[in-house]
């Protein structure tokens, strides 16, 4: 039988406890920071600053994406100073090859592509 002091009990309550209340929180945060994303994403559509991620995808039918591996939404500013959205699309393509594509998120122009690996 395995003896426990008070003082054993108390730290692995504690440490339970931390666990518990910092990992809730962890995720509550996380899943706020999600729906606030969302919703920007919603407000930029709505306001006509940039187009939906369907209506980009189909508009790059051409660079033969295979599978998607990450899609980010990133703010730029021009050397006119005016505000625009990009897209960072990593894809793999029918031949394996994982690239990274950068494109305008309002017009779908391709600004960029890279080899990723």
């Amino acid at each position: 039988m395995i003896k426990y002091t008070i003082t054993h009990l108390l730290v692995l309550s504690l440490l339970l406890f931390t666990g518990l209340f910092f990992t809730d929180t962890t995720f509550a945060d996380n899943n706020e920071a999600q729906y606030e994303q969302h919703y920007t994403v919603k407000e930029l559509k709505a306001s006509g600053k940039i187009d939906s991620l369907e209506n980009i995808l189909m508009k790059l039918s051409g660079y033969n994406i295979k599978r998607l591996l990450e899609i980010e939404l990133k703010q730029d500013i021009s050397t006119s100073g005016r505000q625009f959205f990009i897209y960072e699309i990593e894809y793999l393509n029918h031949t394996g090859i994982v690239l990274e594509i950068m494109v305008d998120a309002l017009t779908a122009e391709v600004l960029s592509i890279e080899k990723e690996y």
